[in-house]
């Protein structure tokens, strides 16, 4: 009898024990779910890269892509003792500075490191934060997908030939589009996979249209 008390006792003091360490741990917050959903693209506009091109299906392969977005406040409460799950892990929070603008996290700053963050305000979307390297967002990988080139499919492309930036974008057909995709990763192995493209479908789930954007990094 006095050793089954014992061992009871021994297991409601690793409960409180597990509880308070429980209770003691710091928040981890998490990105803001994205409205895309890869199994259902009808009426739906998403950045993506577009890894190659399959000339016997007459296929593109996507790859679709969103932004991390962290909710204002979520951030704006962070505390050190808190973590932040960014890029696939979990950072735990060591310091933070507010610059009224944007946090610093654990010494994040313009170019990403590991094991830190640098979230920016964005006035466009309800004052929601988001981690930057460089000029550029930390992109998160939805789904890989290969999707029929139609023959409606218009491409915009706000590049002029020399990388600059277009006052307003070229609009070329599809079959233009994939002489231009052919020429480009021929050239740079690249293409169009450095972040900087917006494919939209349309009500029935086909792709409608692939608008390149202009970038400084590219």
């Amino acid at each position: 009898m006095k050793k089954r008390r014992r061992i009871t006792c021994i297991l409601l003091c690793l409960l409180t024990v597990i509880l308070c360490a429980s209770a003691s741990a710091g928040t981890c917050i998490t990105a803001v779910a994205t409205s895309v959903n890869p199994d259902n693209l009808a009426c739906t506009a998403v950045n993506a890269r577009i890894l190659g091109y399959h000339p016997e299906s007459n296929t593109l392969t996507l790859e679709l892509i969103v932004p991390e977005v962290f909710s204002a406040e979520e951030v704006e409460n962070l505390k050190v003792g808190d973590a932040i799950y960014s890029q696939g892990k979990e950072i735990p929070v060591k310091s933070i500075e507010d610059d009224g603008l944007s946090f610093s996290i654990n010494g994040g700053g313009y170019e990403y490191e590991e094991g830190t963050l640098w979230l920016v305000q964005d006035s466009t979307d309800d004052r929601n934060y988001r981690p930057m390297n460089y000029n550029d967002y930390l992109w998160t990988s939805l789904a890989e997908i290969q999707v029929p080139v139609p023959d409606s499919l218009l491409f915009l492309d706000d590049i002029d030939t020399l990388g600059g930036p277009l006052p307003l974008p070229a609009v070329y057909t599809a079959e233009e589009f994939l002489r231009i995709l052919r020429e480009e990763a021929e050239y740079d192995g690249v293409g169009f996979a450095t972040n900087n493209v917006y494919v939209v479908f349309d009500g029935q789930g086909t792709l409608a249209s692939i608008e390149r954007y202009y970038v400084p990094w590219q």
